[in-house]
């Protein structure tokens, strides 16, 4: 009997111990990525300031009620995303940058990369490609997700930086 209550107390302290070093990690800035829109890996999340330099690859988490976009609205609606949680993405071109969305590739500043644009969602809804030749301006950036069916900026288009909230890093 002594024994069950030992490992009683034994399970007990590891699971409040397991829950401490959780909430601890989380005060600290460190988040598991749910979403589809980059690897499943814990990053390291910290505060934007509007002099933080964003460059590309960077990875940012954006606001999306900050933001009036029909296409992030129907979004929404088809439940790509969520308003309440931010959306994580990685950083595909910054002002300045010229992109183009053509026969299967997204080309910033010439370089070409393999990407996938669907004419419909996994319910059969329909998606177009934003239009492009674009070049962003100041305060424009667009976004990618690593993986090929991801909804970004191929749909939406370009986001504005007022909505960027933090920055993310890989840890691992």
């Amino acid at each position: 009997m002594k024994r069950k209550f030992a490992l009683f107390y034994v399970l007990i302290t590891s699971l409040c111990l397991a829950a401490f070093a959780f909430i601890l990690l989380y005060a600290l800035g460190y988040r598991v990525n749910r979403s589809a829109s980059l690897p499943f890996l814990v990053y390291k999340i910290a505060p934007l300031t509007q002099d933080t330099e964003i460059k590309h690859r960077a990875c940012v988490l954006i606001d999306l009620s900050k933001l009036s976009n029909p296409i992030i609205d129907k979004g929404v609606e088809r439940g790509y995303v969520n308003l309440r949680e931010p959306m994580l993405k990685r950083i595909g071109a910054i002002p300045g940058d010229t992109v183009v969305l053509i026969s299967g590739f997204l080309s910033v500043n010439g370089e070409a990369t393999r990407i996938t644009v669907a004419s419909h969602d996994s319910h059969g809804g329909e998606l177009s490609a934003w239009p492009t030749p674009i070049t962003l301006q100041t305060g424009q950036y667009w976004l990618i997700s690593d993986p090929e069916r991801g909804f970004d900026s191929r749909y939406f288009g370009p986001i504005d930086r007022s909505a960027f909230t933090h920055r993310a890093k890989p840890v691992f």
